[in-house]
Formats: C-alpha cells, structure tokens, sequence
C-alpha cells in the first residue's frame, strides 16, 4: 500500500498514477519521478521512482474508488460497524443479530462494487481470479484500517486477504475447561466467544465469496456456449457457401 508521500509529490499527480489506465503507470511515475527530480527534490523523485506498479485486482479496487466513492464509503463504514459488533461479543454480548446484520451488509455492498468490478474488468479482459481477489480485498478492509484508508484513497498497489481461519468441522466454540476461579472462567468464556465471532464471520465470507465464485463461473460458461454457438452458425454458413461455390463450379 502507497504510504503518505513527501512534501514534494503533487497529490493530485499520484491520484492520476492509479487510477488511470494500468499500462500508462510505469511511464506515468517515470515521468513524475524526472519531473520532481528536475525541481531539485531528489528525495521525493526517489519515493516515487520506488512506487511499484498496482496489480490488476488493486488497480481495479482503485477504480472502484474513483468510481463509486460513495459506495467505498459505506464499506468501510459498515466494516467500522462490524468490528464494533465484533467487539461487543468479545466484551459479553448476546446480541449476535447485530453482528450478522453488519456482515450481511458488508457482503451487499461487496456485491454491488463487485458487479461494477466485473464491468470494468471486461472492458479490460480481466478473468474471475482477479475479481475473486477484488472480493477479498474489499472484505479484508473491514479487518484493516491501513487498508481501509488505502482503499479509499484509491492509492492500493496490492490486494490483500480477509483473514481466515481454518474451518475444520462446525463453526462452534470450543468448551472451556472448568476453571478455578471466578476470573480463570470468565477470560475462558471470553476466549470462547471471541473463537465463536470469529469463526462466524470468516465462514460467512468464505460462503459470500464461494457463492460468487460460483456466479462468475456461471456466467463464464453461458459466455463460453455462446460463443460455440455462434462458430457452430458460422461454420454452418461457410458450408453452404461452400456447397453453393461447388454446384456453381459443376455448372460450368
């Protein structure tokens, strides 16, 4: 992720860096970078010359920013709201439909930034790994106010993973052994809850990002029918006109 830059590089000139086109980048901090040097801050020209180019699904991410900021805005927003509901388990509450409500509102904005993703990105020839990716990195923001921040700057150069933790079995707490005392069971059931909200909540992303997973494919496939569809019509006519070029060569 792009840190803050120095004094000396025009804010606005690293807007243009990631979120114009992915191919111009390279040329694009190039340029910038012997433009600052040439002003005589070589410091700044180097913090910019080191800036890697974005990889396609944090370019994309990116653009999301660009495009529907407003909509960025309301993930990280609700993100916010879902590490509180997560905090608020860990501190003893019950309430858990507060926190699959904000989870199920995450996932509906990741959904709808997806779509315009998936939009972009076939403008861009950009396959279902890279949205999948796109999809991971939005959710990981709601875990990561680094990220977050990132994100809405639209200055990411590489995506990022919601953690996950490894779901062997049902998604249920553990049982605490029986402690001894009254602060040894209470750090246990502590430990418990937070075991629990975690679990929840990778395995509702990991549903989330499997069933869009599987949207995408499906899509893929119907694309890739038509497309057999329509060289299966073509060859049909390249036969005919070869039948009509054969009777009228017989005719001869």
């Amino acid at each position: 992720m792009a840190k803050d830059p120095p004094d000396g590089v025009p804010p606005k000139a690293l807007d243009g860096l990631y979120r114009g086109p992915l191919e111009d980048f390279t040329a694009g901090r190039n340029g910038l970078a012997k433009s600052i040097r040439s002003d005589g801050d070589a410091a700044a020209a180097d913090w910019v010359k080191a800036l890697p180019k974005p990889t396609r699904a944090a370019w994309l991410v990116n653009q999301l920013a660009l495009r529907k900021a407003d909509d960025v805005a309301g993930l990280l927003e609700v993100g916010r709201e879902l590490r509180a509901a997560q905090e608020e388990m860990l501190a003893g509450s019950t309430d858990r439909a507060k926190l699959r409500k904000a989870a199920a509102r995450e996932q509906t904005t990741v959904d709808s930034l997806l779509a315009t993703a998936e939009a972009i990105g076939r403008e861009h020839g950009v396959g279902a790994q890279v949205l999948t990716r796109v999809g991971e990195t939005l959710q990981a923001a709601a875990g990561d106010p680094e990220l977050a921040d990132a994100i809405e700057r639209g200055r990411l150069d590489r995506e990022q993973r919601a953690a996950s933790l490894g779901l062997v079995g049902p998604a249920t707490a553990a049982k605490p052994a029986t402690p001894r005392k009254g602060k040894d069971r209470e750090a246990a059931e502590r430990k418990a809850r937070q075991q629990e909200a975690k679990r929840r909540q990778a395995a509702e992303r990991e549903l989330g990002a499997a069933e869009r997973k599987l949207e995408r494919e499906r899509a893929a496939l119907e694309r890739a029918r038509e497309k057999v569809e329509e060289a299966e019509r073509r060859v049909h006519a390249a036969e005919l006109d070869a039948n009509a070029a054969r009777r009228a060569l017989d005719e001869i």
